[in-house]
């Protein structure tokens, strides 16, 4: 039995080791195309593709909330039916481009360069779609190594993409959006390849039948983007634009913490939603994952505190001055960040949404109220103290909800429910 246990745990952290290679290749190639755009773009069309490229991020958010986050707490059923999956997102990807293209439209009254951009987007954004839940899918079924296949093609195909583009002197923004987003097509295109022996269903099933999940991760995911900018335009306004710059500078520092956590947590509520039996189960695995992010957090943070100034001037140039400022506060939330990472994929392995995302939704207004707070009192360094206030709160209420979760009659996930049709509502908590 202890073998067993052994050989489980070493698995999960293959797993977890190539997610978070995954993550970190996801990341990386968000900064590239960034920084490539910054390169063949003039300022105008940069600033243009800062919107095209937000956009698409809300599109992808919504896509991934509505299916893929989904898809971990029913990881047990993806193996058999994935089709329903991957034609619901099919389907979600051909209504979201339809979606944009009416944007790209009404943007041409604008800017003719930022409309042909966004019909660009439009033609690409149901093969992103489904590049985006390929991802998932392989989280869920425990083949990470197919994830990260889908994102190794798009990042070699970009890179050979815009090659094209520098080597041509190609300074169009419609092109640079069109080659970056077929360069994702193809990558989402493979997804029928791994899943050919799959019956793919073109139909809204699946959404409908996890509708009881997915519009609560909708939300969740909805009030964490509102809160983010609510929170900058609060900053910006109450403490001016050079603040909120330095506040951008110190969370781009974080971002090696992020890809790991988003990964663990991934990882995590695929093996609770498989694995847990008993109380004692989440707990150890909620406990294992707060701890790996929690260390992983502290090395982050001590990297943010010990980098000299040359090399953060090279990462941040004239943003280093005013972002130095903020470095102990910014470890700090990472830490918080990663103590709760455990607590909530321990909830959402269980099913509990509907806890999950009344915590959320108090999270996020408890970091906004002490995030103007913090700034009225201190600028952005009392923001950035409050918003690590808020995180360290957060983590005792996530691990008191488990708790509570873990108390409840239910919390125990017999054969039959733990393999049960989605079309049942499979909330398993009761508050």
């Amino acid at each position: 039995m202890r073998h067993q246990v052994k050989s489980t745990e070493q698995s999960a952290g293959r797993r977890l080791g190539v997610l978070t290679i995954d993550q970190a290749i996801s990341g990386a190639s968000n900064i590239l195309i960034t920084l490539l755009a910054a390169q063949l773009l003039d300022v105008a069309s940069f600033g243009l593709f800062s919107i095209v490229f937000l956009s698409y991020g809300m599109v992808q958010g919504a896509a991934r909330a509505l299916v893929g986050d989904p898809l971990l707490m029913h990881s047990s059923e993806v193996e058999e039916r994935a089709g329903d999956a991957i034609g619901t997102s099919a389907l979600l990807g051909l209504g979201l481009g339809v979606l944009v293209l009416v944007g790209g439209l009404v943007s041409h009254i604008w800017d003719g360069r930022l409309g042909d951009a966004f019909l660009a987007l439009a033609v690409c954004i149901p093969f992103l779609v489904l590049q985006d839940l390929g991802r998932y899918l392989g989280f869920a079924m425990r083949r990470p190594a197919w994830s990260l296949a889908l994102d190794v093609v798009w990042l070699v195909l970009v890179v050979a993409a815009t090659s094209v583009l520098i080597v041509t002197d190609t300074d169009s923004l419609w092109i640079f959006i069109a080659a970056w987003g077929a360069s994702g097509s193809v990558a989402g295109l493979m997804v029928f390849w791994q899943h050919r022996t799959t019956r793919i269903k073109l139909s809204l099933r699946w959404l409908r039948e996890t509708w009881s999940d997915s519009w609560r991760y909708l939300a969740s995911y909805t009030s964490a983007q509102g809160s983010a900018l609510a929170t900058a335009v609060l900053t910006t306004a109450i403490a001016g634009a050079k603040a909120m710059g330095a506040v951008q500078g110190a969370l781009l520092l974080q971002r090696p913490f992020v890809v790991f956590q988003v990964a663990s947590m991934a990882s995590g509520v695929v093996d609770v939603s498989r694995s847990a039996k008993d109380r004692l189960t989440v707990l150890r695995m909620g406990t294992r994952i707060s701890l790996l992010t929690t260390i992983v957090a502290v090395v982050n943070g001590a990297v943010l505190l010990l980098i000299p100034d040359r090399l953060g001037e090279a990462l941040l140039g004239d943003t280093w001055d005013a972002s130095q400022t903020l470095l102990w506060p910014a470890a700090v939330q990472i830490a918080m960040m990663g103590a709760m990472s455990g607590a909530r994929s321990g909830l959402l392995g269980l099913r509990a949404v509907k806890l999950a995302l009344r915590i959320d939704i108090v999270k996020t207004v408890l970091i906004v109220v002490l995030t103007v707070v913090g700034v009225i009192i201190n600028g952005a360094l009392g923001g950035m103290w409050a918003v690590a206030l808020g995180h360290g709160l957060g983590a005792a209420i996530w691990w008191a909800a488990l708790a509570y979760q873990l108390n409840q009659p239910d919390v125990e996930i017999p054969d039959d429910v733990a393999h049960a049709p989605a079309e049942h509502d499979s909330t398993l908590a009761t508050d």
